[in-house]
Order: C-alpha cells, then structure tokens, then sequence
C-alpha cells in the first residue's frame, strides 16, 4: 500500500511541476510560412534531413501543416520526437553552426517566420500508434485538476464503448514554452486519424456514448480549452527512431 501510495503521489508531482525528467521529450517549431511558399519551405527541410547531420542523431522529425488555428498564425509546424532530453541537447550542438544547418536557415528565413516553440513530454498513450495517421486533432488545455483528467481519460478509453477506437490519443504536459497566442497552455490531447473522414465518422459516434459524457462531467470540472487545430503530416523521417519506440 506504502509504494502504491508513493507511486500516485509522484505521478501528480510529475503531472503538477514544470520540472524536466528523464522521458521522451517532443520539441515543436511554429511556422508563418508566406503563401504559396510551402513548397520551398518542406524542399529546405528535406534536404536538411537528408544531410549527414541530421542522420547522425536518434530522433523522428514531422513537417506538418496546420489549419484552423485560431489565434494562432502558424501554417506550418516541424516537430521532433527525441528519447531524451539529452539526446536533444547532444543533437542541437551538431546542428549549431553546421553548413547544413546554416544553409536550411538561410532559406526559411526568406519565406517564413517563427511563431513559436515549446517543449512537451507524453503522459499516456491510448490506440494503436501508428504512422498512418495522417490527420491530428490537437486541443490545448489550462488544465486546473491534471490528476482528475487524466484519470477521467483513461476511463473514456477503456470503456467498452471505445474498444473499437479506429486511432490513437494522446494526454501530454507541456513543460516549457506554456505562453500561446491563445492563452496558457499546460497540457494538449492529442488525437490521430487517418483521415479527416474517420475524424468525423468517430467523433459522431462518440457523441451518442454514456462513456463521453462521463468524460464531458470530468472535463468540464477539469481544465479550459484555450485552442483547437488540426494537423496534417506532410512528411516524417526517422532518424534511427520510429514512433513505436517514443510510445
């Protein structure tokens, strides 16, 4: 009973602190990508990640496309999916000041602008992770009961009425970086699909169920929605690690 206790207090520690660990840790870059230069922009990234510099790390990069964004005036997000917080930190040294690196920046920065950036790391994963999902549904939280949530979402995904749940989700903390254009974010849920058609057919479904509006209770007493988007993946590469080893 003492670990079982000591186990559910370091979990609300963890839910609760902005403090880093050791965890797989995902970086997201935001881009304003001008119009009708995204073509340039995921040309530049390409044959970023195809330089030795890129290859020489563990890591999965997603050039994605965002819409609907709110406030928000990112188009386009690049996000990486690193074991370690030091394996991201050994990596950024590699990248600094190499031609690969400089050139891509060079680029970029003619047809884009930075928006944004911030650091977040996995709670729970529930679905079969996969990347043929293509299409995200990513809602941003001010999240007041972390504990209550995600207790709440673990109990929507194991009810029999989702069993037959055709993607995967996602609860994850953000742990630096929580000011948006939106509002303070501490957490997002992150929903994949893959496609905008099973999105919507699931979500229907979802709607009728007693399992989400049990959910609905506990949200509604748990957090704020301060953003919600959708996001497609345009490109992934694997860089000695796939999402099956970040789950």
């Amino acid at each position: 009973m003492k670990n079982k206790i000591l186990g559910a207090l370091s979990a609300a520690l963890i839910l609760t602190s902005g403090f880093l660990h050791a965890a797989p840790t995902v970086i997201v870059y935001e881009w304003a990508v001008q119009a009708g230069k995204g073509g340039e922009f995921a040309a530049a990234l390409d044959t970023l990640q195809k330089s030795d510099v890129s290859k020489d790390r563990t890591a999965q990069l997603h050039l994605e496309a965002t819409s609907f964004n709110g406030a928000n005036p990112a188009t386009h997000r690049v996000v990486v999916l690193y074991p370690s917080i030091a394996e991201m930190e050994k990596w950024n040294k590699k990248f600094v000041g190499s031609d690969a690196g400089n050139a891509f920046l060079e680029t970029i920065n003619d047809i884009s602008s930075p928006v944004g950036q911030y650091m977040e790391q996995p709670l729970k994963s529930w679905g079969k992770v996969s990347n043929n999902d293509k299409v995200f549904d990513v809602v941003r939280l001010q999240v007041s009961d972390p504990t209550a949530t995600l207790a709440g979402l673990d109990a929507l995904m194991t009810a029999p009425e989702t069993k037959d749940f055709p993607g995967q989700i996602w609860l994850i903390q953000v742990v630096r970086g929580n000011a948006a254009p939106s509002g303070r974010i501490t957490h997002q849920i992150v929903v994949g699909y893959e496609s905008l058609a099973e999105m919507e057919a699931w979500q229907d479904y979802m709607l009728t169920t007693n399992a989400w509006k049990t959910w609905s209770d506990v949200a509604q007493n748990s957090f704020i929605v301060t953003n919600r988007f959708t996001v497609d993946w345009l490109a992934v590469y694997e860089h000695n690690y796939t999402l099956e080893d970040f789950d």
